[in-house]
């Protein structure tokens, strides 16, 4: 595993890099001389002692570092007794850039008892700090200036992590936002497909009973249009239990609200043909075409057959399916045999029509649907895999 992948794969690693970068930059700043920063009185028992003792609460506070994720606030705790050594040395940057660090790991690691529990501590150090100088030396501006100087060093890295934080948290809210979208769009998409399929079985049924009605009675006639009946009834009791169950599934993907495709083309003809409808066709197989193509060229395919049988009952159908290259092209053209075919409006909402263009448009096709000389023909032109879809 190359340094970068385990950089981006470990926190711990991570945390030792800042460890060790912050040390080298620390070691770097004690040695060009930025210690001694402080104007503080030095115990006589440290007094005099060489720069180079920074380097001992420099190293004890990068130690703590590397438990800043885990234990923020002990880290922190160890971080300002490193601190206070410094200081009795006379202070340094290095150590300033250490304590910063934990602060800033408090405000994003800590709960939030402990983040209000330091910024609480925070507060009161900024202030009593500020009054005790102000009144050591007997100047109001220096109280003002001291105060300015801790509240960049202890508050800007808590104000700093409290807005990622925040940042990380709508970050999430909008991922669970898409994500329950996503998942409405979907069950919205599943619905329609039930609707559609119901409606054209629905539609099968009336049709096939309608006819049955309108002839003198044969009981071998009947018998077999009861039976039409049945397995179109059966057929939409089917469909409609899987798809109550995708419904209801937590984890249904888009693919598995598929259950149409070209390899059942055979048998919406068959159903057609069984109907009444002399149907022609003219498949040629179209290879890796995506699930949801498939899934939109039967659906389509069935609406149309259904149409024309509502519409042209006993007419000649024409069916083409083919690739058109990076598409694939469906055309459904029958014969207009008589007005008033439909003997009840609710067999010709005209929501079907509408439903299929809608599928065509949102896979990046068209779709066409009108008369066209004494002929009314469908025709949809779809794109082999759109985006989004699967291969």
């Amino acid at each position: 595993m190359g340094l970068g992948a385990r950089w981006r794969g470990s926190t711990w690693f991570q945390d030792a890099g800042t460890a060790a970068g912050t040390f080298l930059a620390g070691l770097a700043f004690n040695l060009i001389g930025l210690t001694d920063i402080w104007s503080l009185p030095q115990p006589r028992a440290v007094a005099g002692w060489p720069a180079w003792w920074h380097t001992v609460p420099l190293a004890a506070g990068c130690l703590a570092m590397l438990g800043k994720r885990r234990h923020p606030v002990p880290a922190l705790v160890a971080g300002t007794v490193a601190m206070v050594a410094d200081l009795l040395l006379g202070g340094s940057v290095a150590l300033v850039l250490v304590l910063f660090e934990l602060l800033f790991s408090v405000g994003l690691f800590a709960s939030g008892r402990a983040r209000t529990a330091v910024g609480s501590a925070v507060f009161v150090a900024v202030g009593t700090i500020s009054v005790v100088t102000g009144l050591a030396v007997g100047e109001f501006r220096m109280a003002v200036f001291m105060a300015l100087q801790l509240t960049t060093l202890l508050c800007v890295p808590l104000w700093w992590a409290a807005n990622i934080r925040q940042q990380r948290q709508l970050g999430r809210l909008d991922a669970e936002r898409t994500a329950r979208e996503a998942v409405v769009a979907e069950r919205a998409a599943m619905a329609r497909d039930l609707h559609d399929v119901i409606a054209a079985h629905l539609s099968t049924t009336a049709i096939h009973s309608g006819a049955a009605l309108a002839r003198p009675p044969d009981p071998e006639r009947d018998r077999a249009t009861l039976r039409e009946v049945r397995t179109s009834s059966l057929a939409a009791l089917e469909e409609m239990r899987s798809m109550i169950m995708l419904l209801r599934a937590d984890d249904a993907t888009p693919d598995a609200a598929l259950p149409g495709g070209l390899d059942r083309l055979p048998g919406l003809v068959a159903a057609a043909t069984a109907g009444g409808l002399r149907v022609e066709t003219r498949i040629r197989e179209i290879p890796q075409v995506s699930a949801a193509v498939a899934h939109a060229v039967h659906r389509i395919v069935r609406e149309a057959l259904t149409n024309a049988a509502k519409h042209a009952p006993g007419s000649e159908v024409c069916l083409e399916v083919h690739p058109a290259g990076d598409a694939v092209q469906v055309t459904v053209t029958n014969a207009v045999t008589r007005a008033g075919a439909v003997d009840h409006h609710a067999l010709s909402s005209g929501a079907g029509l509408i439903s299929i263009r809608e599928r065509a448009t949102l896979l990046g096709g068209e779709l066409t649907a009108g008369p066209d000389g004494g002929h009314f023909r469908v025709r949809a032109t779809l794109p082999l895999h759109p985006a989004g879809s699967a291969r």
